[in-house]
């Protein structure tokens, strides 16, 4: 849910009245979970033609506390399981000079769902 809430604000959603349409499209059973591809589908209509692959690294960068890369953890920590794994698993090692065990490189999988690169 907190990724979501992350691109709400982004995106500069603001209000209940927003938040219950938005909820209404990606939970339209209301069982009060967001599935991935609920939650993708629902991000690819509302930004198409608005969100860019650096809104998306704006985004990881916060969930990685300003580094240049995220770990395993941080998404498993900060991402709904499906969300984190499927993440985790396209997500190419970083491999900067300040680079940590296990990082994974945020920016070349952003600009790759934007078709800016391949995965």
């Amino acid at each position: 849910m907190l990724s979501l809430l992350v691109n709400l604000l982004f995106l500069g959603c603001q209000g209940d009245s927003e938040f219950a349409r938005i909820m209404s499209i990606v939970d339209p059973n209301n069982s009060g979970a967001v599935t991935f591809q609920a939650f993708i589908d629902f991000m690819s209509r509302e930004t198409t033609d608005t969100d860019t692959a650096d809104q998306v690294i704006a985004s990881f960068k916060i969930l990685a506390a300003d580094k240049t890369f995220i770990t395993a953890e941080e998404l498993r920590r900060e991402l709904p399981p499906d969300q984190a794994e499927y993440c985790i698993a396209r997500m190419a090692p970083y491999t900067g000079p300040d680079a940590a065990p296990g990082a994974l490189d945020y920016m070349s999988f952003s600009t790759a769902l934007y078709g800016e690169s391949d995965l």
